[in-house]
């Protein structure tokens, strides 16, 4: 038992997901027994919520994020960190030479590099780059026949920031990575969206092969891509800025995204643990030091975070 903690008594803050899930009606047993369609309404869906056509619904954004490094050969490719580890591992296991840039070295290293991935807005950090900085950069790749590939995982409550509300069909050289965990809530379905030109679509799609995502999975998927209502009346920015008054009254520098905080600091781990004392877990980073810490679900969640912080930094817990 973790901390001699039973688990159902844990508030875990670790994930940067909405607290606060979208949840389906019950699920008919016809979906239950048969294979996925792919002609179903999944696709048309996605096309309607995120306003673009070139999509490719995938096993999770994560089956595109291991994939993509097969769709192209040795490349010279820089990632914007600190960002989600899965992105440079997957590019180094496939044999690319791969750089981590900080986000101000992007324009020093864009004329030698064969590929520029971030994520915006950026988790772990929160850092957003803005559709005109993008679209720049864009510009500059494709004419080497480069790539510029933006994960948009965290983009949902912002869509007026998305590079697809740009884009009916994706130009060569733009790839965009959209999940529904997020901003849904819905982690453990396995869905996301890849957008990128037709070429790349179809070289994913036979990587993927057939009834990779089951079809409950794309029931549940649909219907809240197409549950206008519940998107309207959920407001992220909302919590996100109650989660940052709180941490604004312990913490000097604040990151903020609507999911999550991140808090650099040099007593990071310390904090970690006392959080975890206390019922309380976050994602701890060593590099650097930094813990980020997602929205609380409810009041007494907020009031226990608040609580957790005072013992922390009223009582010196961090000597």
């Amino acid at each position: 038992m973790l901390y001699n903690i039973p688990l159902e008594n844990w508030i875990d803050l670790s994930t940067g997901i909405n607290p606060n899930a979208w949840f389906p009606p019950e699920i008919p047993h016809s979906v239950w027994q048969r294979l996925p369609e792919a002609d179903d309404d999944l696709l048309a869906s996605a096309q309607q919520y995120y306003g673009c056509k070139d999509l490719l619904p995938v096993a999770g954004s994560q089956l595109a994020i291991q994939s993509l490094p097969y769709c192209r050969k040795h490349s010279r490719i820089a990632i914007v960190s600190p960002c989600y580890a899965e992105h440079p591992y997957w590019w180094q296991q496939a044999g690319h030479e791969v750089l981590l840039i900080s986000a101000n070295e992007v324009e020093q290293y864009l004329p030698s590099i064969d590929v520029l991935l971030l994520i915006n807005p950026n988790n772990p950090d929160a850092h957003r780059w803005s559709l005109a900085t993008l679209q720049h950069w864009h510009k500059q790749l494709v004419e080497r026949n480069a790539w510029l590939i933006v994960d948009e995982a965290f983009m949902d409550s912002t869509p007026q920031f998305s590079l697809l509300s740009h884009y009916q069909h994706l130009p060569d050289g733009l790839i965009v990575l959209r999940s529904i965990g997020k901003f849904f809530g819905l982690a453990g379905i396995r869905l996301g969206f890849i957008a990128a030109p037709d070429h790349i679509l179809h070289k994913i799609e036979a990587m993927q092969g057939p009834w990779s995502i089951s079809h409950p999975t794309r029931w549940v998927g649909a219907l809240a891509l197409r549950d206008t209502q519940w998107q309207q009346q959920t407001n992220l920015a909302q919590q996100s800025d109650k989660l940052h008054t709180l941490l604004s009254r312990y913490f000097k520098k604040i990151h903020v995204s609507h999911y999550f905080c991140y808090l650099p600091h040099t007593q990071a781990k310390q904090i970690k643990h006392q959080l975890a004392k206390q019922g309380i877990w976050v994602r701890f980073f060593e590099n650097p030091s930094a813990i980020r810490i997602g929205l609380p679900k409810n009041n007494e969640a907020f009031h226990q975070l608040n609580n957790a912080f005072l013992s922390i930094f009223c009582t010196n817990l961090l000597k």
